[in-house]
């Protein structure tokens, strides 16, 4: 039963609430209308009423070190492991500016908001604190709805920073050639079919990495992607240049990783990196020869990859499906980088609608 008395404050008269129940804690608040003490009165025995009403001091027991390990523990170690060693990251972060000892209701908006802005300000990049504020939001929503604590998610109230435009760096044919011709040249004899792989399919290098015997049809020419970043295995083409690399490997199981790579935990987790010592010897044989590719890094072949084929008319829904885009959204990033082939396009219909002279 609700019990509103006057009190008297230092910035005038308010309006106290008391609800006591048998079964629940005894309740108390301050409001400066006493029209304002009814509506919460009313509010809460309804809620008490419905059996929904939750002690908002469960959450206060609750800190953000407390609430990181246990969305770690039961909701982050079941993504890919490659999801869960970003969160490891992102959650470094959020601890350190949030405070380990800071009560899970004391994050507000406005205290996400200043977050957000700490982290601009010491050079963050727009993806790394988008991923840290999507981890912080996931957990407030696993701790209403799953975990029963009595708290509201503060993230959907801020603007987030919008992402940013992403890579889009796309090797020309002379880029292209000499990145195939110096990787030929490489002591790694897996080198050069790793390289020419990636530029003729468009895979993610852990992708390419991480290819077993079993996953490649030589004869159909075309490769099953089994572990992908959408969790869906794909399958996609061959072209048959890379067939007849792959086919000069012939491993007896993965085609570019060794025994001592698969007892590695940090090369499973990007296994793409056994090369970095061949794209770095790659990168300064170019420059002493004068080819300097600009902020060149292994992942614009994929980009190239994308380029080309929209370039040569491939369907944005097949070359999503070779990529493993789960939108054709992605795909479209790769079109603004296409002018000059643009032109070559448009002038097809370059007559469209004239009527030459007689």
């Amino acid at each position: 039963m609700a019990t509103i008395i006057p009190v008297t404050r230092k910035k005038g008269i308010g309006y106290q609430v008391i609800i006591r129940t048998k079964g629940h804690p005894q309740l108390k608040r301050t409001f400066n209308s006493k029209g304002e003490a009814k509506q919460w009165a009313n509010e809460q025995e309804s809620l008490i009423t419905a059996r929904l009403y939750r002690d908002p001091r469960l959450a206060d027991k609750i800190t953000m070190d407390m609430a990181i390990e246990k969305y770690m523990a039961r909701v982050s170690s079941k993504k890919a492991a490659s999801t869960h060693d970003r969160e490891k990251y992102s959650c470094r972060h959020l601890l350190r500016i949030f405070g380990k000892s800071t009560p899970l209701p004391q994050i507000v908006s406005s205290s996400v908001s200043d977050y957000q802005e700490e982290r601009i300000k010491e050079g963050g990049s727009a993806s790394s604190i988008r991923q840290e504020l999507c981890l912080l939001s996931h957990l407030f929503n696993k701790a209403r709805k799953e975990w029963g604590l009595p708290v509201q998610n503060p993230v959907d109230d801020i603007e987030r920073i919008k992402p940013g435009y992403g890579r889009d760096r796309m090797l020309t044919t002379e880029e292209a050639e000499a990145v195939i011709e110096e990787s030929k040249k490489s002591k790694n004899e897996r080198f050069f079919p790793f390289v020419l792989l990636l530029l003729h399919s468009g895979m993610r290098s852990g992708e390419a990495a991480r290819l077993r015997k079993q996953d490649v049809d030589l004869e159909e020419h075309t490769i099953t992607i089994r572990k992908t970043k959408s969790g869906k295995p794909r399958t996609i083409p061959l072209t048959d240049a890379a067939a007849a690399a792959l086919k000069n490997l012939d491993p007896e199981d993965y085609y570019f990783l060794k025994d001592n790579h698969l007892r590695s935990y940090h090369i499973m987790l990007r296994p793409g990196c056994i090369f970095n010592d061949c794209w770095r010897n790659l990168r300064e044989r170019l420059s002493k020869r004068g080819k300097i590719l600009h902020h060149f890094t292994v992942h614009d072949l994929r980009h190239t990859a994308a380029s080309h084929l929209i370039m040569n008319g491939v369907d944005f829904r097949i070359i999503a499906d070779i990529l493993g885009h789960s939108s054709l959204q992605m795909v479209m990033r790769y079109t603004h980088i296409l002018g000059t082939h643009k032109k070559t396009i448009i002038d097809k219909i370059g007559r469209l609608g004239i009527i030459d002279p007689e």
